[in-house]
């Protein structure tokens, strides 16, 4: 399907079974003796099968040591637990790292055991990870050990990687091998597993010969590759050679990771390398071998209940049956991996399957149906394409939260260095009041001058107390309140009532900040910012919602009088040109998507679900060519009936 997939790692159902202490030979009260941590650190490093087993007969015992033997202890029992690919286990021994490290004020383990549960699989990590490794960034700024700017280096690049941002992932990754390079006794990351990440980036910018490069460094020094990573080391390295056109060496790697996965009972990376195998049968029109193993990689992925690697073992295996001649029989399969995809929302790979399809139906003679196989393709591209600009943004977002949080950190340490300077200037009063009377008049005038100062002092802390509390509500540019002061309004808002959302966006503003640079760009903003402001004066709230977007909520109202309202915002928009520095004068103009909240709806449509509906509606006015509104009104059941379309006071309305 001409898909590269990386194995991911799963907890295998017969885990249990080697957990035995029997199995280890290993006693429970000499594993946690002191002189054994050392043993047991040596199991995990050298990825012997005994070291969870090992661990796990020590586990109870371990209870009763002292802290620090506890905390060593977790942190190699969900390294050992990773090791194996049971990351349930791994992030539970990792909040248990966090609890046990916060009680005992451990910043360095608290920090690890933080970074260690937004993992998932293969070096993969949860949804929203970035935001979380930023505030471990900025809340232990002051850590300068080793064994955690690697692991938050390492933690950064998979973060980005789940986002697509792969030119940052690869930076973070080679900051992080650099950092053990220089300290090859760190227990995780290692520098092979650090390794291994970035020739995943090198897999999806395309680069074979890179990949092939960083593979090709992993050797003994590095660290000692679980079976896990092993497996994953070949796979990549197959699907390297594939992408070079060496399709007979990359089965070689492939199957030398699939005998590995076998060897140690990890079925997701036998039904992995079993796919790839399928895959590259197909890249060599070797339609036989590939029904095959795609056939074998369907089994085990039904097996380990893994939904992607199941998704392309049925596509290789429609391809396959297509490629024999067997078209009706493998389009059943192509299209219900189709449909499984569409409803996944796995875009990238929905848009592969479509372009092979269009080719398999081409090279049919089926022209009419190849065509709308391309078309389709087009369309998911498209989505594709919109899904990663948003992407963009919203890593640029979190990028600029970061620094904001950066800089109220540092506001309130310098606030905390006036309050020590205040109250040293205290105790220097008392001590000059303590001097005597003959220095009265001397002191009484000394005094009077560090009073001022004190004075001056505490009324710069409180004019920088209030100006920071405005610009953490407030729009810098426009002076708008901001998303943090809507999210604060919506908290304490008391139900009941109808509700409006319109959410406004300036028709071609890009071209605007093209054609006359971003000074003009920012006095657009400004005077749209000031002509929302002044239509809805106390009627509700205006915000700038980001970019050249704005959103204004009202409280009250039917829809009549928020149809009123957003054709009101329309015309205030577009009734006179706005004129910028230079002289010149810009037409402008909005469009906006608004929904009516009717009273009682609070349970059934909260505001972020009502936001959502706003923007598909604006969505709606931009493809109706923009300068208007579309007006929905929400429904009991939390969806909006499509109302109507709103234009200025100049132009005709239309209902739809």
């Amino acid at each position: 399907m001409r898909g590269r997939m990386i194995a991911r790692p799963i907890a295998q159902a017969a885990l249990a079974a080697l957990l035995a202490c029997a199995a280890t030979g290993v006693r429970a009260q000499d594993a946690v003796d002191p002189v054994r941590l050392p043993r047991l650190e040596h199991l995990v490093r050298t990825a012997d099968a005994r070291a969870l087993p090992a661990l796990r007969a020590a586990e109870e015992a371990m209870a009763a040591r002292p802290y620090a033997e506890r905390i060593a202890f977790l942190k190699l029992l969900r390294r050992a637990y990773a090791d194996v690919g049971d990351i349930a286990a791994s992030v539970q021994t990792a909040d248990r790292m966090v609890s046990l490290a916060e009680a005992q004020g451990d910043a360095l383990n608290t920090a690890l055991g933080l970074l260690a549960r937004i993992e998932t699989a293969g070096d993969h990590v949860q949804p929203g990870a970035l935001a979380v490794v930023n505030e471990v960034d900025v809340r232990y700024a002051g850590l300068r050990e080793h064994e955690f700017t690697a692991a938050l280096q390492r933690s950064y690049a998979a973060a980005y990687m789940e986002l697509g941002q792969l030119d940052l992932a690869q930076s973070h990754y080679l900051k992080g091998l650099e950092i053990v390079r220089q300290h090859p006794d760190l227990l995780e990351p290692t520098a092979n597993v650090l390794r291994l990440g970035l020739a995943k980036v090198y897999v999806y910018t395309d680069a074979p010969d890179k990949v092939l490069a960083i593979l090709a460094q992993i050797d003994a020094g590095g660290g000692v590759l679980a079976p896990t990573a092993d497996t994953r080391r070949y796979v990549t390295e197959g699907i390297a050679r594939v992408m070079q056109g060496r399709l007979d060496e990359g089965r070689a790697a492939y199957r030398k990771g699939l005998a590995i996965a076998h060897a140690h009972g990890l079925t997701m990376y036998e039904a992995s390398a079993l796919a790839n195998i399928a895959d590259s049968w197909l890249e060599d029109g070797q339609y036989v071998e590939a029904e095959h193993a795609a056939r074998a990689a369907l089994a085990l992925a039904e097996q380990a209940h893994d939904g992607p690697t199941h998704r392309v073992s049925e596509g290789n295996l429609g391809f396959a049956l297509a490629g024999q001649g067997h078209l009706a029989e493998g389009l059943v399969y192509i299209d219900r991996v189709l449909a499984e995809q569409r409803e996944a929302g796995a875009l990238p790979d929905m848009a592969n399957v479509l372009l092979e399809k269009s080719r398999m139906l081409e090279k049919a003679g089926l022209v009419r149906q190849a065509l709308e196989a391309l078309k389709a393709q087009r369309e998911v591209a498209g989505k594709l394409t919109a899904a990663e600009r948003a992407n963009t943004a919203r890593v640029l977002q979190e990028q600029f939260n970061v620094q904001r949080r950066a800089i109220e950190i540092e506001s309130l340490r310098r606030e905390n260095v006036l309050k020590d300077a205040e109250i040293r200037k205290r105790r220097v009063l008392q001590l000059v009041a303590w001097t005597g009377a003959g220095l009265a008049l001397l002191l009484c005038g000394f005094v009077w001058r560090l009073y001022r100062r004190s004075m001056r002092t505490s009324r710069q802390l409180r004019e920088l107390n209030e100006e920071l509390a405005f610009h953490s509500t407030h729009d810098a540019l426009t002076g708008l309140l901001n998303r943090r002061s809507f999210r604060t309004a919506m908290a304490q808002r008391q139900p009941g009532t109808s509700r409006c959302f319109v959410l406004l966006d300036i028709d071609h503003f890009k071209a605007i900040n093209d054609r006359l640079g971003h000074a003009a760009g920012d006095e657009v903003l400004v005077d749209v910012a000031r002509r929302l402001r002044a239509c809805v004066d106390t009627r509700g709230l205006v915000l700038r919602w980001g970019g050249e977007e704005f959103l204004v909520y009202v409280d009250g109202g039917d829809a009549a009088a928020h149809a009123e309202l957003v054709r009101a915002l329309l015309g205030a928009v577009a009734g006179e040109p706005v004129a910028t520095g230079d002289g010149q004068l810009l037409p402008v103009t909005i469009t906006a998507g608004a929904l009516s909240v009717p009273p009682g709806l609070d349970d059934a449509l909260d505001w972020q679900h009502a936001l959502a509906l706003a923007d598909a509606a604006l969505y709606r006015g931009k493809q109706a060519g923009r300068r208007c509104a579309y007006l929905d009104v929400a429904g009991r059941t939390g969806t909006a009936a499509q109302g109507m379309r709103l234009v200025p006071e100049d132009a005709p309305a239309a209902s739809v």
